[in-house]
């Protein structure tokens, strides 16, 4: 299985915190969030692949250990577009990350063992607890498969799921039609299970003031685990 992480947005809700690099880029307790993900990864995929756009030159250069995707003309597309190029070059099982999540390694196992014991018959979408309507949500049957996906009353994207060999080239076909889309409109077109996962082993950077809990929940430089977070979103 091959990783994917989606880097090519300029973040441009982190305001003047994405100046010069992509989010993913961003430097946590010393480290890079990429680091952060790259660590998570270590040992549970066969390769990292990160899909890059906005200020890639600024990064570039330092990517010897990855696979490097460029989206030219980054700024006429949603993410959809970048999982789309993505699956064209890497013919496997591909595990999707958001530039802007770190999750622990726990659970990329969970993921894994979740798809293993599936079989590879369905995509895998990681979600958080609880049913909410103030987001885009992951809306699913009460056999946990994925129906629907948008501004309905569901669970909140994590933004790291696994999309299915198998599933491939119908997956490649739709996005190609959806490409100023967010990619998880895959997931209802296509035979997908849910995963819910604890809020306190997952994080997301979507604005400045996340940045402040990040310090507080990532560990600095040389310590390895996410930790729970006192923020009371992290309940959720």
């Amino acid at each position: 299985m091959q990783a994917v992480i989606l880097a090519a947005g300029c973040g441009s809700r982190m305001g003047d915190s994405t100046t010069d690099v992509p989010k993913a880029f961003l430097e946590v307790n010393g480290r890079t969030l990429f680091d952060h993900q790259r660590t998570a990864l270590s040992g549970r995929v066969d390769g990292i692949t990160i899909m890059l756009g906005y200020k890639c030159e600024n990064v570039i250069d330092d990517l010897t250990t990855v696979d490097v995707i460029v989206l030219k003309r980054w700024e006429k597309y949603e993410n959809a577009e970048s999982l789309r190029r993505a699956l064209e070059c890497i013919d496997d099982d591909v595990l999707v990350l958001n530039g802007d999540v770190v999750v622990t390694p726990s659970i990329i196992d969970r993921l894994l063992q979740h798809y293993t014991t599936l079989d590879g018959r369905y995509n895998i979408v990681a979600c958080l607890p609880g049913i909410q309507n103030e987001h885009t949500a992951i809306q699913c049957d009460e056999e946990g498969n994925v129906i629907d996906y948008g501004m309905v009353p569901g669970h909140r994207h994590a933004g790291v799921g696994i999309v299915s060999r198998q599933y491939r080239m119908e997956a490649i076909e739709f996005l190609a039609r959806n490409r100023t889309e967010w990619y998880p409109h895959i997931y209802p077109e296509l035979p997908t299970k849910r995963l819910v996962i604890p809020s306190a082993n997952h994080l997301e950077i979507n604005r400045p003031n996340d940045l402040v809990d990040a310090r507080k929940r990532l560990p600095l430089h040389g310590n390895r685990h996410l930790t729970a977070s006192t923020d009371p979103r992290s309940k959720r």
